[in-house]
């Protein structure tokens, strides 16, 4: 009988690794993600419904891409605030958590 190596092949993380192109990424992100929201109607009644998500950011020259899960553990840090005044928040954390000089969020 044949051993087996026991020990699992590492795989790089091309993600984290530099670009030595220098091609920066102008949109990298996360589309269709339906996700619960609540809206105010026009007595300012909260009403709760589902929103379909397109979240995408910039990337820099020096980076390869992204994990794409990033853009859902945002949304998830602002499930309470996914209404007018939250979606700055959301952008700002966008931005702050791929390194990223801009964000768009469409619902």
């Amino acid at each position: 009988m044949k051993e087996t190596n026991s020990n699992p092949t590492t795989l790089v993380d091309i993600q984290n690794s530099r670009d030595e192109r220098n091609i920066p990424i102008d949109k990298v992100g996360v589309r269709n993600i339906k996700y619960p929201i609540r809206v105010l109607d026009r007595a300012n009644e909260v009403q709760h419904t589902i929103g379909k998500f397109t979240l995408t950011v910039n990337l820099p020259h020096h980076f390869k891409g992204t994990h794409m899960s990033r853009f859902l553990e945002v949304l998830n840090e602002h499930i309470n605030e996914v209404s007018v005044h939250g979606i700055p928040k959301i952008l700002q954390g966008l931005r702050e958590r791929l390194t990223a000089e801009s964000a768009h969020l469409e619902v």
